[in-house]
């Protein structure tokens, strides 16, 4: 009898990007590696202004602030000039 793997649900919510001393509000979805913490990496991806993500893409590490609080260190390593997504993985 083979066992099936339960696939990991992103967790999805409003939060903030914080970079340069600044914080923006963002629509982001995150997989954690172990499907509830950040203690063993995970990626995702957020949503919001063009500009910000090119500036997050830029910069290449900032903190992403979830909905219930928690500050996550997130490397953004991907977003598509004038594009509303950027994909992270978490460090």
């Amino acid at each position: 009898m083979a066992l099936t793997k339960t696939p990991k649900l992103p967790r999805t919510g409003q939060g903030a990007l914080g970079l340069a001393g600044e914080e923006q509000a963002v629509a982001f979805s995150v997989l954690f590696a172990d499907g509830q913490t950040a203690k063993k990496g995970g990626k995702g991806s957020v949503m919001a202004e063009p500009d910000l993500l090119r500036r997050a893409f830029r910069a290449g590490e900032c903190r992403l602030t979830l909905d219930d609080g928690v500050v996550l260190r997130v490397a953004v390593i991907a977003h598509t000039e004038g594009g509303d997504t950027a994909y992270f993985e978490l460090r």
